[in-house]
């Protein structure tokens, strides 16, 4: 096997955990609440990745000029991404969760055209008005009436801010780490996150690790492993390698891996619209990413 189908391996590898990590936090959701999981998750996330950087002779201490994107990007990539997205999925399914984020490219293109002045062309904006239309279909069900009495369902509409949140710590990321290495960058983002939303859940009470039980344990260890760590270094090799264009292809199969589980462990629904739903999204982050 040579370098490339390696690379390619490893991305599909990726995906497939990134598609079976909502099942993990679907369960987490019934014992721990979405910010127990978020300030959990990302202090033994965090720490990993600030050793391994300190392993690498990097360095563990960020830049000061830094420090505030880097807790901007706590803030938004950890905080509110995560707790908005695992609260979501405590009334909404899987797979809207997955095929919601598969749109993530298209919904940062749009955004760094306005924040940084990327200049895209037009069948980029095709692509991006496609996956938002994707979207649309998704929360809605299909049903006009959903989106002219702006119905939608809550969990729904807390992906999609997720989504957006998502989108301003890979913005602001993009800025840090002309100045940082990005294991660096992605550890202290996820220390000044955990801290941000432990304060949070303590002044509102919603932090509460209690005892998991063995399939549970399993469940968080998988979405800190797996889910943080493993897919985390996979990425960031499988960029390095193919280019984040073709990578960016990859991400179409984790919506895939959520709907079938979902159907199976959860007894979803994935119907036409949901299919529909899907293919928009899919043609449209395509377009998006192949624009140049």
């Amino acid at each position: 096997m040579n370098t490339i189908q390696k690379t390619y391996a490893i991305l599909i590898a990726t995906t497939f955990i990134w598609g079976i990590q909502p099942l993990c936090i679907k369960w987490l959701v019934t014992t721990w609440s979405p910010v127990t999981i978020t300030t959990m998750r990302y202090v033994l996330i965090g720490a990993f990745l600030l050793g391994l950087s300190l392993a690498r002779g990097e360095g563990i201490l960020p830049k000061k000029q830094c420090m505030i994107p880097l807790l901007l990007m706590g803030v938004t990539g950890i905080g509110i991404n995560n707790v908005l997205q695992f609260t979501g999925l405590q009334v909404s399914t899987v797979t809207n969760c997955t095929l919601i984020a598969a749109a993530s490219p298209a919904i940062t293109a749009f955004f760094a055209s306005f924040w940084i002045r990327e200049r895209l062309p037009v069948k980029a904006w095709l692509g991006i008005t496609l996956s938002f239309a994707g979207a649309i279909i998704v929360v809605s069900h299909g049903s006009l009436q959903v989106i002219t009495h702006f119905d939608f369902n809550r969990g729904d509409i807390f992906f999609l801010l997720a989504q957006v949140a998502w989108t301003t710590y890979s913005i602001i990321g993009v800025r840090v780490m002309k100045e940082m290495p990005p294991v660096l960058t992605t550890g202290w983002a996820g220390l000044f996150g955990a801290c941000i939303t432990f304060v949070y859940g303590m002044a509102t009470q919603d932090f509460y690790p209690a005892p998991l039980d063995m399939p549970l344990t399993l469940s968080f260890a998988y979405t800190v492993i797996f889910g943080g760590i493993m897919a985390m270094l996979f990425w960031n090799i499988g960029v390095k390698n193919a280019g984040p264009s073709l990578t960016a292809i990859f991400q179409n199969v984790t919506p895939v891996v959520g709907m079938i589980g979902g159907c199976l462990l959860f007894a979803e629904v994935i119907g036409w619209k949901e299919l529909a739903g899907a293919a928009c999204i899919f043609i449209g982050v395509y377009e998006t990413t192949h624009s140049k």
